[in-house]
């Protein structure tokens, strides 16, 4: 699965590729994963982009709509209002993908399985989103793992449909509020907590092996074992790791690709998570790999030690 840098590089991609097209329908076929909620295909046609966000891992397109309103949605929006602003959420969960094509371009990301030069629509393709240029956006799920859901673009309504109560972003939280949430999970294991989306939010299986290679500090370790100094450390480690990343263009190791269909280069600069057996970037001694609640996790025996 994608992890925040994976996600906000296709964002930023699809942000200004996106950015003031004009919706002109939608076609699905996967009722099951595609939650319209108060809202029609009628609301939305004629919507305009506003712009392209990522909200942990979730990839959201908010839209002004121009007024058409179905009776059902007009009972859950203010009715003083004279345009409403809609947001589609698209999770890409493990194998989705979103390629958008035009007469002039065509950008792809995502899992590269099915390749991602086939032509679309094909046998993966759930949801094609038009737009007047006749452009389109088609989101391809090969294991139908994904959804996407079209709320009202309240900060209420966007978590409610997210299913969890996200975390602080994790390029954003603010080094107190780190603190004070630590302080919350005295018991916790440091690497499952990170990975923890309503601890803080977008850091998964290789940014949290990386924050705490940088912080030294061992994946095992309960939070209460902590310095102040390893707290700080490990604070720095995370925003070091994530902003190198999404630099790099994220990393290739689930087979993640931008938008321009490049594979991310962050392995090539990481040095704990799938570095098995090579020696530690700071003292030599191998790199391992164990199983931690249900996880992998990649240390240095010697730099972080239990």
């Amino acid at each position: 699965m994608p992890e925040l840098p994976e996600v906000t590089v296709i964002v930023n991609q699809l942000d200004k590729k996106l950015k003031g097209l004009v919706l002109a329908s939608i076609e699905y076929d996967w009722p099951k994963k595609f939650d319209w909620g108060d809202f029609s295909q009628k609301d939305l046609k004629r919507a305009k982009v506003t712009g392209v966000e990522r909200r942990g891992k979730v990839v959201v397109i908010n839209l002004l709509n121009a007024k058409r309103l179905t009776t059902k949605a007009k009972k859950s929006v203010s009715p003083s209002a004279s345009s409403v602003k809609l947001s589609i959420l698209i999770h890409l969960k493990l194998t989705g993908q979103l390629i958008y094509e035009d007469a002039k371009t065509r950008i792809a990301g995502g899992h590269p399985i099915p390749p991602l030069n086939l032509p679309v629509p094909n046998k993966t393709t759930r949801v094609i989103f038009t737009f007047t240029n006749k452009g389109r956006l088609y989101f391809n799920d090969m294991r139908k793992f994904g959804w996407v859901k079209i709320v009202e673009s309240q900060e209420s309504k966007v978590k409610e449909a997210i299913g969890m109560e996200l975390g602080p972003d994790a390029l954003e939280v603010k080094y107190e509020d780190f603190c004070d949430r630590l302080k919350k999970k005295p018991n916790a294991k440091i690497k499952k907590l990170l990975m923890d989306q309503t601890f803080v939010s977008g850091i998964g299986n290789i940014y949290s092996d990386e924050a705490l290679w940088r912080a030294k500090i061992h994946p095992a370790r309960s939070v209460a074992s902590l310095a102040d100094a390893e707290i700080k450390a490990l604070y720095g480690g995370i925003r070091e790791s994530l902003e190198l990343a999404i630099e790099k263009g994220g990393s290739s190791a689930s087979a993640f690709v931008d938008s321009r269909g490049e594979k991310g280069l962050y392995l090539s600069y990481a040095r704990a998570y799938h570095m098995t057996g090579r020696p530690c970037a700071r003292c030599k001694t191998p790199i391992v790999r164990k199983k931690m609640d249900s996880r992998s996790a990649h240390f240095c025996p010697s730099c972080q030690m239990l």
